[in-house]
């Protein structure tokens, strides 16, 4: 539906106030940017020469609908200098890790290094690929012909955390590189996030190295490792309210069980082990209770496009009234729907099966002003209700206005009944012509000799001479023979032989 209409490009984190730089009217090309649109592949690309570092940013694809209305999407380019790396590394204490720095094939004369810091204009090199090229548990190493130079860390500590740059070196004063981040963790892990109904039990492990066999393990509830808040460990206490503590050195883990839980146990949890009173390592967990109402975290939905919502509930809420409502938190959102009354309003319906367990939400005709947090809900008493929240996103995709797609139907329509008009008169043309032809059979041709003598016999007698003169060798069917019956003349042409002298 776009094939006709003008594409661009344009630059900007916003849609709405990207800065135009090429289109496919005009200007097709500026500067190092050109635009080519493809119809037949319903693709136009966009390409750009001598890239900058200022080029980096955000840049949109878009089709003009109108003077008042587009629709586009958006990407992401990012120029680097010329060298790449991995974002980021993550290696346990004690352990190794090699690091690829990958390059451009014109720096593969130049010295290469790596430098700690993290400010490139400030990092402090440890070691370059002509010296030193070891430098402590460091190594560098150059490999021109795979335009690749490996940096190699061994027996890691804590303390070697942190920012490091891949350099090349142009001259003294000028150099390329790209960052990565160095995670060296303590060897205390677990799982990730952890989710749980409320008024349910879960136990959690905290594996550890062989190393902690020995010290002191323990669980602390806050977001900040130095700051958490100690609930149970493995000295004492080993039980506090509905949290145990359990340590098995041999199996080299810890389990952390809490029963009974409630929606105020959701947060951020740490397996620590305690190294000395001053000293700890460990690893964060996060716990989510939910109500007993669930459903998707995420819904995408083009513009003008519909979606049906799941939202499943346990048994015990079977027979309370369910609802939709949009707000970022639960206790304040605005009701949209509910099971009891109404059932469908505008756009968006509910329906309700006890069977199943589920609720379903249906929206339509969804626009970007849609987008938001939303929440199924489950109705206890007028001051209590539990429910779980949804993220909708309306995004523009390539959808057409509704006004121009009446325009686009109308001239399609034009278009057919144009093609209908021009077969109907081309098939009458070529009627006509048919029996025209049947009403005057062609044309004859005569090849004559003017040697031989003819004679030309018709009513009025024999004529001799050169029938050339008297006689038309075509009849065109252009032309009408006969105009009426008084003008018929009837007449024919006959060879006769002429003996020549002895």
């Amino acid at each position: 539906m776009y094939q006709h209409q003008e594409k661009y490009w344009c630059r900007g984190s916003d849609w709405s106030s990207c800065t135009p730089i090429v289109r496919t009217n005009s200007p097709k090309k500026s500067a190092e940017v050109s635009i080519r649109d493809d119809p037949g592949q319903r693709l136009f690309t966009v390409i750009m020469n001598n890239l900058k570092i200022v080029d980096s940013g955000y840049y949109w694809c878009g089709v003009e609908i109108s003077r008042g209305s587009a629709v586009g999407t958006r990407v992401s380019l990012s120029v680097t200098e010329g060298v790449s790396t991995l974002n980021t590394v993550t290696v346990e204490r004690g352990g190794s890790v090699t690091i690829p720095c990958f390059y451009d094939n014109e720096y593969r004369q130049q010295v290469k290094y790596w430098c700690k810091g993290s400010d490139w204009s400030s990092c402090t090199p440890i070691v370059h690929t002509e010296s030193p090229n070891k430098s402590g548990e460091v190594l560098i190493r150059n490999d021109p012909g795979q335009r690749l130079f490996t940096v190699i860390m061994n027996n890691l500590k804590i303390v070697d955390s942190g920012y490091y740059w891949c350099g090349v070196e142009i001259s003294r004063g000028s150099a390329v590189g790209t960052r990565v981040s160095l995670s060296v963790t303590e060897g205390v892990s677990t799982l990730n996030t952890v989710t749980v109904e409320r008024g349910g039990s879960v136990t959690i492990p905290c594996f550890y190295e062989n190393e902690y066999r020995q010290q002191v393990k323990y669980w602390c509830k806050g977001s900040d490792w130095s700051s958490c808040t100690p609930i149970v460990r493995t000295d004492s206490p080993k039980k506090s309210g509905e949290v145990s503590i359990r340590d098995d050195p041999v199996k080299r883990v810890f389990n952390v069980t809490m029963n009974n839980l409630t929606t105020g146990n959701s947060g951020y949890y740490w397996c620590g082990v305690e190294i000395s009173r001053d000293s700890a390592v460990g690893t964060q967990v996060y716990l989510s209770v939910s109500e007993g109402v669930f459903t998707l975290n995420t819904v995408t939905v083009e513009r003008g496009g519909s979606v049906t919502i799941p939202c499943f509930y346990d048994n015990k809420y079977r027979q309370y009234v369910k609802y939709w409502c949009k707000g970022s938190d639960l206790s304040s959102c605005t009701p949209i729907i509910r099971t009891d009354s109404p059932k469908m309003k505008d756009e968006v319906s509910i329906t309700n099966d006890p069977v199943k367990r589920v609720f379903n939400v249906t929206m339509n005709n969804l626009t970007a002003v849609d987008s938001g947090y939303y929440w199924c809900g489950v109705e206890i008493n007028r001051s209590s209700a539990v429910g779980t929240r949804v993220y909708l996103s309306v995004t523009e995709g390539w959808i057409i206005e509704k006004q121009s797609l009446f325009l686009y139907v109308g001239l399609g329509l034009s278009v057919l009944l144009l093609i209908i008009i021009i077969i109907t008169w081309k098939v009458c043309d070529k009627h006509k012509k048919k029996r025209a032809m049947n009403q005057n059979p062609g044309s004859t041709e005569l090849t004559l000799n003017p040697d031989h003598e003819f004679a030309v016999i018709d009513r009025t007698g024999i004529i001799k001479g050169n029938p050339l003169e008297q006689v038309s060798s075509r009849c065109s069917s252009h032309h009408s023979v006969v105009s009426s019956s008084k003008s018929v003349v009837y007449s024919s042409f006959t060879l006769k032989h002429i003996e020549g002298p002895p």
